[in-house]
């Protein structure tokens, strides 16, 4: 069943298989490191279901910076280990999934008072050994020392910062959604069975104890469903503490949730052309942050501050808010303010908890497995870009409790492809330019969709409506909403434009005047009316404005959209 198209269609037939006989792994979560356990289990042989109360990747994994990075500034505290396995993992993710996984240029300011900088040429010396540890599978640039005119001729926003010079290095961007989406859509190809909006309310537990399984609610059924495993894992990242709790009551938390805030703004008020730019703290608080070039737009963020909220309730707040312009502003001297700002998201890291610290910078980014009193496999902190090897390290034990031997075989296997980038690209323009489709959306088709682009580009030859481009913010088509249904696994609106197409992020209005149309056509695929489009139109608005928080939702009226998709 895992191998026919990843659409709503299946997933109530996935979920029956599911519960109709006893699964080897029952995956709880559809993150990075839930997806990667899916895709790690089910290419050694294993019999494997991953569910998620939401839509993949819709906590923390959706969240991120959007990279792929060794952690350059976890070697202030010593964290060889931790930055030598990011950068392996950087290196192995760049040949493995090429075409979201991509090279980019970082700049590392030095100002006259900035503290330790005799260090950092022998920081980044030491970045670039673990990378030529992994020589051949890929490659990002070896560090310089360039001047203060060279930076700004890469980032043209600190021309006002008074630099003293720069150091030049190499890390990799990523779209973090699409990366999960990718894992997924692997480890369906090797049987696995994933079904979103699939809720665990209850683990089923043996005489002895032992962890069994699990109540599933299907959330788009309202129906409950029992599934039967021998091994459970809670892959649930912030949330694995109330998976935990099912299996034993009371016991102590693991994670420390830390709340890290990202915003956008335009460009042209925050122009980055070749570069990113990682931000020393100059707040004295010991912070980093990222300045990131994103098509029309620049990122920036993020935050790290102790989060214990409900983590439903998780938005953009004043301080937050204040607290990342001022942080930009003490860099670049561009006088940032609320009103610059086109979109944000609020994410929480799942951070090991540490009773003797009080700092969120203090707190390792390391990831940890804890075997519960059931059998309960938890597998927690850690950072995106590991999400491999934290997968490794759950299914190593899965089979070691077998008595098995099956070697982890995901450091080979291609997420999306294997046609060499380059040859793609051409191939996606040409055929895009054929359809009346400019460069800008063939760049978009191959960065979103890998080698399945020319399966959206077959939508538009079938339908050239499908060619229209939803936003002026980004160059996504129509035909790119029907792909996300029949194909990605999405059940909502806010699934593809938040997740799948990440218009949500990138205009002050987060698309709502294309919001009528992709719910339309998404009604079209999944067998549903004009009603559900229009409350689809309403849901994504809501949840747009509830994560903006204080920054709000301005643009379109919410009366004026919804009168068009009625």
């Amino acid at each position: 069943m895992s191998n026919t198209a990843f659409s709503v269609h299946t997933r109530a037939l996935e979920l029956a298989e599911a519960a109709g006989a006893e699964l080897d792994v029952l995956v709880v979560g559809m993150g990075a490191t839930g997806a990667g356990v899916a895709l790690d289990a089910a290419s050694r042989g294993l019999r494997v279901a991953v569910v998620d109360k939401g839509d993949l990747a819709s906590g923390t994994s959706s969240k991120s910076s959007k990279l792929v990075h060794g952690g350059l500034r976890y070697l202030e505290n010593y964290e060889f280990g931790l930055v030598r396995e990011g950068v392996m993992e950087r290196q192995l993710l760049m040949r493995l999934a090429p075409h979201l996984v991509r090279p980019m240029d970082f700049l590392y300011p030095v100002w006259p008072d900035t503290a330790k900088r005799r260090l950092l040429g022998l920081g980044l010396t030491t970045y670039d050994v673990f990378a030529i540890a992994m020589a051949g599978r890929g490659d990002v640039r070896r560090h310089e020392k360039i001047t203060a005119q060279e930076a700004v001729a890469l980032a043209p926003a600190l021309a006002e910062s008074g630099l003293l010079h720069s150091y030049l290095y190499g890390d990799c961007g990523t779209d973090d959604a699409r990366l999960v989406l990718a894992v997924v859509q692997a480890a369906r190809s090797f049987g696995a069975l994933t079904v979103p909006y699939a809720e665990v309310t209850a683990l089923a537990l043996d005489g002895a104890g032992r962890v069994t399984g699990a109540t599933v609610r299907d959330r788009l059924s309202g129906s409950d469903v029992a599934l039967r495993a021998r091994h459970v894992v809670n892959a649930t990242g912030v949330w694995v503490d109330r998976l935990q709790s099912l299996e034993q009551p009371g016991r102590p938390a693991v994670v420390q949730p830390s709340k890290g805030v990202h915003v956008v703004v335009p460009r042209e008020r925050l122009p980055l052309l070749e570069a990113s730019v990682l931000l020393p703290s100059k707040q004295g608080d010991g912070r980093s942050m990222f300045a990131i070039p994103w098509g029309a737009q620049t990122i920036l963020g993020t935050t790290d501050t102790p989060y214990d909220g409900a983590i439903e309730d998780l938005s953009l707040t004043g301080q937050d808010l204040e607290y990342v312009l001022a942080a930009g502003n003490d860099v670049f001297r561009r006088g940032l303010v609320a009103d610059d700002v086109l979109g944000a998201w609020a994410g929480v890291r799942p951070l090991i908890r540490n009773p003797d610290s009080a700092s969120m910078s203090d707190i390792s980014r390391r990831h940890t497995l804890v075997e519960g009193s059931g059998g309960l496999l938890t597998i927690t902190g850690g950072k995106l870009t590991t999400y491999r090897r934290m997968a490794k390290d759950v299914v190593d034990r899965i089979v070691e409790r077998d008595g098995r031997r099956a070697r982890c075989r995901t450091d080979e296997i291609a997420l999306g492809g294997v046609q060499p980038l380059p040859v793609l690209h051409a191939e996606v323009v040409e055929a895009a330019a054929a359809l009346g489709l400019g460069e800008q959306v063939a760049d978009v088709l191959v960065r979103q969709t890998g080698e399945l682009a020319h399966d959206v580009l077959s939508l538009v030859a079938s339908d050239p409506a499908l060619g229209e481009v939803l936003s002026p913010a980004a160059g996504h088509i129509a035909a790119e909403v029907v792909h996300a249904a029949r194909s990605e696994g999405a059940v909502t609106l806010d699934d593809v434009f938040s997740r799948r197409l990440r218009l949500s992020l990138r205009s002050r209005d987060a698309a709502l005047p294309a919001a009528p149309r992709a719910a339309r056509l998404l009604a079209a695929e999944t067998g549903q009316d004009e009603r559900w489009a229009t409350a689809q139109v309403a849901a994504y608005t809501e949840a747009v404005r509830r994560e903006r928080g204080v920054l709000g939702l301005t643009g379109v009226p919410t009366t004026e959209v919804l009168g068009a998709a009625g």
